[in-house]
């Protein structure tokens, strides 16, 4: 019996781009249905607000969509790369075996009521590694070399080189860099560090410590971590037990020259303790990519302060995102039309 997979296109796959999906017809004789969903998105702007609103609120603040609603009924897998899977549209499915988000995050799905359902959800781990970590080395050193600054005076005819942070302008060959998170993102800028010759500390409760030696680093407790380390990358995964996990105590101990760089999530990160530590020079700078509120407003002091760099939510950004993606997920399906069995999920 063939199995029915329906494949969600929304506004960020244009020109065909699920059509990937073709090769399960072909070697599996999969029936391959695809549902336009989100018609109401016009532009960009459209898809942030939409995203967000789904980031923070669930799948089920999305507008519901009819046609999925009817092709889910009797399909075997769903397949979404951006767009909300409701509990609705789930709920109405007779035998529906797996929800396949195409990101990391699994936020387009109510995953407890999936589980409760037995319906497997399969996620695409790792497919921001390798651009994450990339960023984070990226706005690292543009933080500690005033390198965006440095742009930003040059446009407007400025060639001084002076800077607020200048005495701690520095290099990372022989500096500390504390990561607090190890896991894909984490390990390859602590991979990269290395070839900086930097000094890599790494708290991460998760990994044991014997591995984190093996590695060649330092495992070390948060506390220590931050009173310890020149720069500080945050890569954890938001939850109730990681929100705020850097607050006052840990600004607190960080050296006068400390950097703090964030492109994970913004609530990682208590947000007055923050703000405190960077308008009072408290510690040497932030490089942020992730925000409390997105878009900033135009009077968030961020936007005007002399000791931070920040980006638009652009880590994960890459001309080969897509298809990267499509390749981890292609890897489960084809795995699971061969064995039977499903990789990567999130609610075993």
């Amino acid at each position: 019996m063939s199995k029915k997979v329906v494949v969600m296109e929304d506004f960020t796959t244009p020109d065909g781009r699920m059509h990937v999906y073709d090769t399960l017809a072909e070697k599996y004789g999969a029936e391959v249905k695809y549902v336009k969903v989100q018609k109401y998105i016009r532009d960009h702007d459209d898809f942030s607000k939409m995203f967000l609103n789904m980031e923070k609120n669930g799948p089920d603040v999305i507008e519901e969509e009819e046609e999925l609603l009817a092709e889910i009924k009797d399909a075997d897998i769903v397949i979404s790369h951006i767009s909300a899977v409701s509990t609705k549209a789930v709920n109405s499915a007779e035998h529906l075996e797996a929800v396949c988000i195409m990101r990391s995050g699994v936020e387009n799905v109510n995953v407890e009521n999936a589980t409760a359902r037995g319906i497997k959800v399969v996620n695409a781990p790792g497919r921001l590694a390798v651009p994450v970590s990339e960023f984070t080395v990226g706005l690292m050193i543009a933080e500690m070399k005033n390198i965006a600054r440095s742009h930003q005076r040059m446009q407007a005819g400025n060639f001084e080189d002076g800077f607020s942070n200048s005495e701690y302008s520095v290099n990372l060959k022989g500096k500390n860099v504390g990561l607090v998170g190890c896991g894909m993102v984490g390990s390859r800028v602590a991979n990269i560090m290395k070839a900086f010759e930097a000094n890599v500390l790494i708290y991460d409760p998760y990994m044991p410590e014997e591995k984190i030696k093996e590695m060649g680093y330092t495992p070390m407790g948060l506390n220590d971590l931050c009173r310890e380390s020149d720069v500080i990358s945050i890569h954890f995964r938001l939850t109730p037990e990681t929100r705020g996990l850097i607050g006052a105590e840990q600004f607190a101990l960080m050296k006068p020259g400390c950097f703090l760089i964030n492109t994970a999530r913004a609530g990682l990160v208590d947000e007055d303790a923050m703000m405190d530590a960077l308008t009072n020079k408290k510690i040497a700078g932030a490089g942020l990519d992730v925000f409390h509120q997105e878009p900033l407003e135009a009077d968030n002091p961020l936007l005007t302060m002399d000791n931070v760099t920040i980006t638009g939510h652009l880590a994960g950004h890459c001309a080969d995102i897509f298809q990267m993606t499509v390749d981890i997920m292609m890897r489960a399906l084809d795995h699971y039309f061969q064995t039977g069995e499903w990789i990567n999920v999130v609610n075993k």
